[in-house]
């Protein structure tokens, strides 16, 4: 039952497989004294095999208690010879001796004072997997054996006797023992699915790899016959150009052969049994492969060809063909590859130039360095937002913006619905946004009344309180110090504007109802992105017009302004989730390292782009209190759209947002699992901000979904809920 031999020889290759870098990991036996590897040895090796193995390593010392008021004999100088330590305490304090040191053998001395007490109290402490044996000086009666074994004593030695080889074999057995959860806690970190038969063919255990990328339940696998047809019938989470397959690795044990089933990705052209001959397991090490345990969702061909790239050159570092590589990584890491690039144009052909400038690019690159937010913004938390009026609720509900714990559901509360222009005055005042503006106060006061004037109160959920939660988000990422180091300040500002606009006039439904519905707004922006166009297009048009008397950004110059408006309108687009896998495979081949300051301002682009989803689809990763209540209004607007679309015949975009059968916990979990899960791995690895992606995946573990899903059965509506 301890898988024996099951995992033993596919765990020499684990350190190839496990996240780097190194990291320590609990696993209930983390109080376990360390175990070599030579404790993994099979039970009954072979002799002639395990020799060599045994002269080469020291054998680790294994410790023993002898539990006497005195005494010795020929059984303790063996123990001792064999390399065991052993200690010798009194009755009074094996308690204190055994809890400090977790012995492998306890030996009770037959002629201590009410000896089947002080085995209890023992045996009430130990460990299971520590030998309790009695030790006497002549044959124990039936009788005291009976008494001895209430307390779970059955085995017994002699004082006199040289024989130990059956307390070496159980030693081997508890070290073996001791180290499994270690060895198994190792195998849940690891990234492919991996599924172990015993002798049998049947399915002895899974990792946790093996459920997401299958979608299969450990419970339900484990005990199954071994099917090689099942295991491909299993749905592939594996993308882009490489192929995934089940590797089969043997192992030889003492009694039969067990399998290692290892679903991993292979190269074009790998020799499998080549490369395995070694006994050790390949893993793509790409310095860009950031994704999460659950990875595979996003794999480009360009995501693959920089991979492969980045792995060459690190086989060929210091030669000449590195740098060549190198340069060739960083072209394909711009943004348009395929866009010609003016330096063809320098060196005389200036009509060329001029229609590149004219007809192609269209906006002038600005010529000053660009100042990243931690330079402009050192001293941006000592801005006072005291000249502002509001009452002591709504300044008592703001008073952690800058926290993730911030609940901006209390501030729509308090304020009475004006969430958005009550936080948004305070952080665009905390990060200074006037001032990069060249904007009076009292005209960024205005023009935030009127963009929350232009939310749809009526929505569940696309409204203006959700646009000051990623408003919140935006700026709690944006203070992440790795954030900020590579955000250029008018990017920041940019930013802040845009997530502020980024839902503007939303009708409750999505793009595909408008598109079957042909309204006006699909027809003007040809299907693509249409929300999005729309949003920011209007933001444009409000803020222009010059009745209005709200233009934050007249005061800009004109390149400026170009620039500012470009970077709004590419972060807003970006937030239409028919892009997601495309904006994140940008994010993903953006490479950091040695940046050049020609690169900088579009890096800044690609990491606030990002920024902005996740802020968008921020709501898994809050608090429960918080996510359970968002996830409540985006499928109230997602029942209406159903309800209409089967009303008017239109083809249901998810039938599953049905009102009377939807599961309400799965679909977010769904949505977790489809989208947010690897941008969040992504994002929260490079912002480093642990605690926001643990805070996702507490809330979409199997318990809170089980728990949830129990408080629907009975409900027969989602407003019962």
């Amino acid at each position: 039952q301890c898988s024996s031999g099951r995992i033993r020889w596919s765990l020499w290759s684990l350190p190839s497989l496990l996240p780097m870098p190194w990291c320590c990991i609990g696993s209930s036996a983390s109080s376990s004294p360390p175990v070599s590897a030579d404790t993994l040895l099979p039970l009954s090796a072979n002799q002639e095999n395990t020799q060599h193995s045994l002269t080469n390593h020291k054998q680790p010392p294994k410790n023993a208690i002898l539990v006497t008021n005195g005494g010795d004999g020929l059984f303790i100088d063996r123990l001792r010879s064999s390399n065991w330590t052993v200690e010798s305490v009194s009755p009074s304090s094996v308690e204190a001796v055994v809890s400090r040191s977790k012995p492998l053998l306890i030996l009770l001395d037959s002629r201590i004072d009410d000896l089947p007490s002080v085995a209890k109290s023992i045996r009430s402490i130990v460990e299971d997997d520590s030998l309790l044996t009695v030790i006497s000086d002549r044959s124990v009666s039936e009788k005291r054996r009976r008494s001895l074994a209430k307390a779970n004593i059955v085995h017994f030695v002699s004082w006199n006797s040289r024989e130990i080889s059956l307390i070496e074999y159980v030693a081997r057995v508890v070290g073996r023992l001791r180290i499994l959860p270690a060895l198994y806690t190792a195998l849940d970190e690891v990234e492919e699915a991996i599924e172990v038969c015993d002798e049998s063919h049947t399915v002895a255990y899974v990792n946790s790899a093996y459920e997401r990328l299958t979608g299969c339940v450990r419970s339900q696998v484990i005990g199954q016959p071994d099917s090689e047809i099942r295991r491909k019938s299993l749905p592939s989470s594996f993308g882009g150009r490489r192929n995934c397959d089940w590797s089969c690795l043997r192992v030889s044990t003492s009694n039969a052969g067990h399998c290692v089933y290892l679903r991993r990705r292979v190269s074009e052209g790998f020799n499998h049994d080549q490369h395995f001959a070694g006994g050790q397991m390949h893993r793509d090490l790409s310095l860009k492969s950031i994704r999460s345990q659950g990875g595979g969702l996003v794999d480009a061909p360009i995501s693959e060809v920089l991979s492969l790239l980045r792995e060459a050159s690190v086989l060929c570092e210091g030669g000449e063909a590195a740098k060549y590589i190198k340069d060739a990584v960083r072209l394909l890491s711009s943004q348009e590859i395929y866009a010609p690039s003016i330096t063809r144009f320098r060196d005389g052909d200036r009509i060329a130039t001029q229609y590149y400038d004219g007809l192609i690019r269209l906006q002038q690159p600005g010529r000053q360095r660009k100042r990243s937010v931690v330079d402009a913004y050192r001293d941006k938390r000592s801005c006072s937002d005291a000249r502002r009026r509001v009452s002591g609720e709504v300044r008592q509900a703001l008073e952690n913006e800058h926290l993730w714990t911030f609940d901006v559901l209390q501030l729509e509360r308090v304020s009475e619905h004006h969430a958005l222009s009550q936080l948004a005055l305070k952080l665009f005042g905390r990060w200074k946004v006037c001032e990069m503006l060249q904007c009076p106060e009292d005209t960024m006061t205005r023009w935030l009344l009127s963009i929350e004037a232009h939310y749809h109160p009526v929505n569940a959920y696309h409204n203006a309180t959700h646009a000051a939660d990623v408003l919140q988000a935006t700026s709690f990422f944006l203070d992440a110090p790795s954030v900020a180091t590579y955000v250029v300040e008018s990017h920041a500002a940019a930013s802040l504007i845009a997530a502020t606009i980024h839902d503007l006039d939303h009708p409750g439904r999505g793009n595909a109802f408008l598109i079957n519905t042909r309204q006006s707004l699909s027809i003007l922006y040809n299907d693509l992105s249409v929300l999005e166009n729309h949003h920011v297009a209007l933001a444009f048009q409000l803020t222009l017009q010059q009745s209005n008397n709200i233009n934050i950004l007249a005061n800009l110059p004109r390149e400026e302004f170009a620039s500012m408006r470009s970077c709004i309108v590419e972060m807003v687009l970006a937030t239409d989730i028919r892009r997601h896998f495309e904006y994140l495979a940008k994010f993903n081949q953006m490479e950091l390292t040695d940046e050049r300051e020609s690169e900088r301002e579009a890096h800044s682009i690609t990491i606030c782009n990002m920024l902005l989803k996740c802020a968008d689809i921020s709501n898994p990763a809050r608090e429960w209190a918080l996510c359970e209540r968002w996830a409540h209004r985006i499928v109230q607007e997602y029942f209406e759209q159903t309800r209409e679309e089967k009303e008017k015949a239109l083809p249901v975009t998810m039938a599953f947002f049905d009102r009377e059968t939807c599961n309400v916990p799965l679909t977010q979990v769904g949505f977790v699992d489809m989208f947010a899960r690897e941008a969040f791995s992504c994002w929260t690895q490079f912002a480093r901000l642990p605690q926001v992606l643990k805070q996702l995946e507490a809330v979409s573990s199997p318990s809170r979904i089980s728990s949830t899903s129990i408080l629907m059965r009975g409900s027969r509506n989602f407003a019962e809920f």
